[in-house]
């Protein structure tokens, strides 16, 4: 596509160059209109001279003819054109500085658009445009309505998930192949306790909540960042108590540990009954009323 490449920059071109043409017709006729009165008292300037003024554009320099002259009324020599550059490059040059950091990469951005110009330029732009902004008044910050307290829950847990194996696909004659495998995926739930309600049966329900899930291999360290992270972002730092709910891993206790060691850490109910009834039963005997009781 190199055809249309050397194409679209001839032509890019052209109407830059039309551009330019056209805006120092205009503005030639525009400093014509004003003839040679002073722009402040609207007197007759004396002592009249031309010049020839160049300005930097967005679409290219141009140069005008311009009128300098004295003025009576205010005592002191005036252009009517003092402008060097353009105002709409101006505030070309100094978005790219603000959005590039740079002042070279300001220029060099600009110079890829098609107006080259030196850094110093965009140093004396910036320059002058900021001076003013130092004596800005800002208006005064509008007050937020106080969040009120609230706590977070965050549950983790691992659980399996069933894919294909690397005999998926083998016929029966082959012994022991493993079709499928079974891989741990590493999941979070976040959600604040004052958005946890029931339903008209009783049911619990969450108004809302935030889930973090993390694909097989993931290891423990990646998966907690990726867990506090999404923390911060619903609350965390603002949270008045911080529950962290899990089972009785011991990878995942070091994880709540490690990255939420300021919450109260709680063993799940499932998990808790679960042991629970292992310790009856072995006690007491399998399935007696001693146990259950």
């Amino acid at each position: 596509m190199n055809w249309l490449l050397s194409l679209e920059q001839s032509v890019l071109a052209e109407g830059r160059e039309w551009t330019r043409e056209r805006l120092e017709t205009q503005a030639q006729k525009q400093v014509n209109d004003w003839g040679a009165i002073c722009p402040e008292s609207g007197l007759l300037l004396k002592y009249r001279k031309k010049q020839r003024l160049k300005i930097i554009t967005c679409a290219g320099v141009i140069v005008l003819k311009t009128t300098r002259g004295f003025s009576t009324a205010l005592g002191r020599w005036i252009n009517l054109t003092r402008q060097r550059i353009s105002p709409e490059l101006q505030s070309r040059l100094a978005f790219n500085a603000t959005a590039t950091g740079s002042y070279e990469k300001a220029a060099a951005t600009a110079t890829r658009w098609g107006t080259p110009v030196s850094d110093d330029l965009v140093h004396a732009v910036v320059q002058r445009l900021g001076e003013p902004a130092c004596v800005l008044v800002l208006p005064a910050p509008r007050l937020t309505t106080p969040e009120p307290e609230f706590s977070m829950v965050i549950m983790m847990d691992g659980w399996l998930v069933r894919r294909r194996g690397k005999d998926w696909g083998a016929g029966r004659r082959k012994k022991s192949a493993e079709q499928v495998e079974c891989k741990e995926v590493k999941s979070a739930v976040i959600y604040r306790l004052e958005q946890s309600v029931k339903t008209a049966s009783g049911r619990g329900l969450l108004v809302r909540k935030y889930v973090v899930a993390s694909p097989p291999e993931t290891t423990p360290v990646d998966f907690g960042a990726a867990v506090q992270t999404q923390a911060l972002r619903r609350g965390l730092d603002r949270a008045k108590k911080i529950y962290v709910v899990i089972d009785g891993a011991v990878w995942l206790w070091n994880l709540a540990q490690g990255r939420f060691s300021t919450a109260i850490h709680v063993l799940d109910f499932h998990h808790a009954s679960e042991h629970l009834w292992a310790v009856a039963h072995t006690v007491h005997g399998q399935g007696t009323e001693q146990a259950r009781a």
